[in-house]
């Protein structure tokens, strides 16, 4: 049996394409509307097509969130231990602005007193900002430290 070669195929469909459209637009032109008004039907077959490959918009949530239970039964609750260092480091990563200043206006105790303001939390920002790099890194080494024992204990224990 002879094969047929796929432009024998789509040929003669892509004619029957083009004819359909041509004659669409002729149709719709003719009634007084525009010729893309004629292919309104596309747009219900792209939704139901969208419908069937696009997956909904909490399915990757859902699924994370799926993943990350098993894991936490898996590993004994280590992946909630990494989700609530990552959640408390993203807090301490952007803090709110903090001040403490005192202020004394100018002429405030007598007639030509210079007044003069003091921020106590300005000349302690290097000392705090050492202290969370310091503290992070702490709490990083520690995670990697519990990590690898728990990783340990579980590759040890199962065989």
């Amino acid at each position: 049996m002879k094969k047929l070669k796929p432009i024998y195929i789509l040929f003669p469909l892509g004619m029957l394409a083009a004819l359909a459209f041509t004659a669409s637009a002729f149709a719709a032109e003719a009634s007084g509307g525009h010729w893309w008004d004629a292919f309104g039907w596309f747009g219900d077959i792209a939704n139901f097509v969208k419908y069937l490959v696009v997956p909904a918009p909490n399915y990757f949530h859902n699924r994370l969130a799926k993943l990350n239970g098993l894991v936490n039964a898996k590993f004994a609750g280590l992946g909630q231990l990494f989700q609530t260092l990552n959640d408390f480091f993203y807090k301490i990563g952007n803090p709110a602005p903090a001040d403490f200043k005192v202020k004394i206006p100018d002429n405030f105790l007598f007639q030509g007193y210079r007044g003069f303001s003091m921020d106590f939390f300005g000349s302690a920002t290097p000392y705090l900002q050492f202290l969370r790099a310091f503290l992070t890194a702490t709490c990083f080494i520690l995670t990697a430290i519990v990590c690898y024992n728990k990783l340990r204990k579980f590759f040890t224990e199962e065989g």
